[in-house]
């Protein structure tokens, strides 16, 4: 296992008290991690000029992006042209991946009206798998809403997919607490990265809203010895947060 920090645990101070292309620097400097994941949100642009800063600062800092989560497009949408757009803008973020060397992307499945239909998402992961196998870069899905709030239409979509090139993010936080932890056992097989979600910690440096070692307990106990991305996403201080989340982990695993 190996730690990274997530550009959104950062969010009020990515490109404010530091530039992204700095952000790898300051948290290898900051808490000794030399791995990071930057959200799409926070890059200023997509041409090579502006990707080649993130590049040098990753080289320079000797650090690693491990992931780009990708907050962009409805790939269920099911209009037709509207969602052939979108994965186009998706596949040019695969592209960004490529050139910074991100190994992977993450892709939200995005929304529709009931009833689903989950073919019409699970061939759009197919052609950004595809996509992702000739340049390179993973796609990977995190439960992050949408379709992908139950468990079992994820498990639905690997199986339909069926691509080494299409994997799971499991995030800790972000399925509902009456069925968080068998959510995260059914798709931690399929996963190629976790998300260690944290909210404002208590006194003790626990997370109230959940029990933060039985998630780490379920990723262990399924082999997984990846990446944990730290996500912070309290409402106190992100840097206390971070560090708190990071004490956190070596605690537990």
């Amino acid at each position: 296992m190996y730690i990274a920090i997530s550009s959104w645990s950062l969010r009020d101070h990515v490109n404010k008290d530091f530039p992204l292309s700095q952000m790898a620097k300051f948290v290898k400097d900051k808490y000794g991690v030399s791995a990071v994941e930057l959200c799409s949100m926070d890059f200023r642009n997509m041409d090579a000029a502006y990707l080649d800063e993130i590049k040098k600062g990753l080289e320079e800092a000797q650090a690693k992006v491990v992931n780009m989560p990708v907050d962009t497009g409805n790939i269920s949408n099911r209009d037709e042209q509207k969602r052939k757009f979108d994965l186009k803008v998706i596949k040019l973020w695969m592209d960004v991946a490529k050139y910074i060397g991100s190994p992977s992307i993450r892709v939200n499945t995005g929304m529709q009206e009931p009833p689903y239909d989950l073919s019409i998402t699970a061939a759009s992961y197919k052609e950004l798998a595809e996509y992702g196998e000739k340049i390179g870069v993973k796609v990977l899905l995190e439960n992050h809403g949408g379709l992908s709030a139950d468990p079992d239409n994820i498990v639905r979509l690997f199986e339909e997919v069926n691509s080494p090139y299409f994997r799971s993010c499991p995030d800790f936080g972000n399925f509902a607490p009456d069925i968080r932890y068998e959510g995260l056992r059914k798709i931690v097989k399929y996963a190629e990265l976790a998300h260690a979600k944290t909210y404002d910690l208590d006194e003790n440096g626990e997370v109230p809203e959940f029990d933060f070692k039985k998630c780490l307990d379920i990723l262990k106990e399924n082999g997984f010895d990846g990446c944990l991305s730290v996500e912070f996403e309290g409402q106190g201080d992100q840097y206390e947060g971070v560090q708190k989340t990071i004490e956190l982990i070596k605690k537990y695993w």
